[in-house]
């Protein structure tokens, strides 16, 4: 009996219809032919079983409708290698279902056909009529449509066939389930490494053959520095008076009130008053007081306004995203770049004590642990020594810790995801830059009964998983044992 025939009988079928869940078939391997006809040249070969480029431009033609046209060259051509890597793992696994006598009837292909939602009338019972509509507007024929069928069927019934055996225990279940549900809070103590870089101990004579010694790194770390530590441009000490016109009555010109502004100023107004009354800045509550400014830190409209200013006069008028402002320039600092040679006894010292630091830290360090275990808190007056503060963080899932600053250490995530009681673990962990020591301040774990009550679904799911990752390692392995030769490559 054909496909149809089996359609036709079994679309009544109720026994049928639960066969397969309603699904929306992907072409992946399989398309419509198109304009340019076959060319049959051979573009690669496994176990000596051709796939030719007709093979090849139809799968380019589904990619392109599926994903869009390529938008560069190197795109197009990334495509086009992952379209014959597709095809050659389809052609591995249909030789590799025949060999195991992995067969799809007609049958079947039938009852997969009634479940397409896209084939059912009104009633939700399978129409012939929208069958052949909605394969013609697929731009499908009947056989090649159930071809598709066919090669999708085969390949499901290849992968259940490859993950027969695939187990997830009952140990495994548990894991999963506990640290999924078990929930933790800590407290936590970070201890920087450079809070404590002024406690190390120096010697002087040392640091001075030092120098001879290392003077290559020593300008290395000054050229790194240079221009966050040790090249300061231009800076002005300002007052400013910024009006913005949203903030004034209505009638008030902003231009018209900042001119006056100015010209008061200029004839000898005091500017800080001015300022108070007439600001719109939040300086103005401090009469416009801006304090030092670097060139950098100034628009360059206003830099420009500014350093064009004679010292104890007014800028010109300057608009800004902020309103219209005008400044009142107190003192003006020139440029400066601190020489080496001034600065590399201190960069010595500093990478210096950068190397000795951890000794330092890890002891005090090690004097908070012990107060904290004795007295069961952290010693307030040790942490301040050292401007160092115990956080609490809010409770979280064992499984995905999201509390900043966890993740710089495996070992305390390692710590937490194994306890069974709450209390100070007697650990000091190393993190970037610093230490880190915490306690368990709660820690909520699921009942017995819980688990009993998830542990169905929850081994579903790790099955699941563990047959896609399965099947996707065996397929690869198919590949790569196959013997494959590409002749043309993008």
């Amino acid at each position: 009996m054909g496909v149809m025939e089996n359609i036709r009988s079994g679309a009544s079928n109720p026994w049928m219809k639960a066969v397969f869940a309603a699904i929306v078939l992907v072409f992946v391997f399989w398309g419509v032919g198109g304009a340019g006809g076959p060319t049959n040249q051979v573009i690669a070969e496994v176990n000596g079983k051709r796939i030719t480029d007709t093979d090849f431009q139809r799968l380019m033609r589904n990619i392109s409708r599926s994903q869009g046209e390529a938008k560069s060259d190197e795109e197009q051509a990334r495509l086009a290698q992952q379209a014959i890597e597709e095809l050659i793992e389809l052609e591995v696994l249909e030789q590799v279902a025949e060999d195991n006598g992995i067969e799809v009837s007609s049958d079947e292909i039938a009852r997969y056909v009634l479940q397409i939602d896209g084939f059912k009338d009104s009633d939700g019972k399978f129409s012939e009529k929208l069958y052949g509509k909605n394969l013609k507007r697929m731009g499908l024929t009947q056989g090649r449509f159930e071809a598709q069928i066919r090669t999708q069927l085969t390949l499901q019934k290849l992968s259940e066939f490859a993950y027969t055996g695939v187990q997830v225990t009952e140990g495994q279940v548990r894991r999963t389930f506990m640290q999924s549900q078990t929930r933790i809070a800590l407290k936590l103590v970070r201890i920087p490494d450079s809070n404590l870089i002024d406690d190390v101990t120096i010697n002087d004579d040392l640091i001075v053959a030092y120098v001879e010694s290392n003077e290559a790194d020593i300008r290395a770390r000054y050229e790194a520095d240079f221009k966050r530590l040790y090249k300061q441009s231009r800076r002005a000490q300002l007052h400013q008076i910024v009006v913005k016109s949203e903030e004034l009555d209505e009638g008030v010109d902003a231009r018209t009130l900042i001119d006056e502004l100015r010209t008061k100023a200029l004839g000898g107004a005091d500017f800080t008053e001015l300022a108070a009354e007439y600001s719109h800045d939040i300086s103005a509550s401090n009469g416009g007081d801006v304090g030092i400014m670097a060139e950098e830190q100034m628009t360059p409209s206003v830099a420009r306004a500014v350093f064009e200013t004679k010292p104890g006069s007014v800028s010109e008028v300057v608009t800004t995203s902020d309103g219209l402002l005008l400044a009142k320039v107190d003192a003006i600092f020139p440029a400066e770049t601190t020489e080496f040679d001034t600065v590399k006894v201190d960069i010595a010292k500093t990478i210096t004590a950068e190397k000795q630091v951890g000794e330092v830290a890890q002891a005090y360090a090690e004097r908070i642990l012990t107060s904290w275990s004795a007295a069961g808190a952290p010693d307030a007056d040790i942490l301040l020594e050292q401007n160092v503060i115990a956080l609490d963080t809010p409770s979280f899932p064992i499984a995905a810790p999201g509390f900043p600053g966890l993740s710089d250490s495996p070992e305390l995530l390692k710590a937490i995801q194994v306890a069974d009681q709450t209390g100070l673990i007697e650990t000091i962990f190393p993190v970037p830059g610093g230490r880190l020591i915490a306690e368990i301040t709660v820690l909520e774990v699921p009942s017995e009964a819980d688990f009993e009550q998830d542990k169905a679904q929850i081994r579903k799911r790790m099955e699941a998983l563990a047959r896609n990752d399965w099947v996707a390692a065996w397929r690869a392995d198919l590949v790569k044992r196959a013997r494959v030769t590409q002749y043309w490559r993008p």
